[in-house]
């Protein structure tokens, strides 16, 4: 059995840098501003008589949930020291895509927007800009937007925007 060694303080160092803790941080603290704002306007949902839970019923409670993993990650994030590393932007990058996705669906339409905006999404995410990068975030645009298109309009008849193409 091998023998425990001590850690010297470069090693710590070394060891700690790694440590998402104070990313985890960051985006729980993001997760529970977002959702809290999120939370405050399902408060004007309208009630109605044929659902006895209502329409808000469900929003709040995955945005109770988002916010109790918000409370979780800064929690967690608030009991180590660090040093940590930087954060990832990539991940700020995606989410502010998303943004504006969903903010130009409704003009653009779901078939003109969603390939772009999986494509630059998995790039993003992807790390080194290689030629077969490209041919898998081609692939996974074009696969993806016809799968989400049957399954919703096919399989479950529910209609996506069709912006410019209606």
């Amino acid at each position: 059995m091998p023998k425990a060694t001590k850690l010297d303080s470069k090693d710590r160092k070394r060891i700690d840098k790694r440590s998402p803790l104070k990313q985890d941080r960051a985006v729980g603290i993001a997760i529970l501003i977002g959702g809290s704002i999120l939370f405050w306007e399902t408060l004007s949902f309208p009630s109605t008589n044929w659902d006895p839970l209502g329409i808000a019923f469900w929003p709040r409670f995955l945005l109770i949930t988002m916010i109790v993993i918000g409370v979780y990650l800064i929690v967690k994030g608030s009991l180590d020291d660090g040093p940590f590393d930087r954060i990832n932007w990539r991940a700020f990058i995606v989410l502010a895509g998303g943004v504006i996705y969903i903010t130009l669906l409704e003009t653009i339409g779901f078939m003109l927007l969603t390939p772009p905006f999986l494509f630059l999404a998995v790039l993003a995410l992807g790390g080194s800009l290689t030629r077969s990068r490209i041919i898998e975030a081609a692939l996974v645009a074009a696969g993806g937007t016809l799968f989400i298109h049957f399954v919703f309009v096919k399989g479950l008849r529910v209609f996506l925007p069709e912006g410019l193409l209606g």
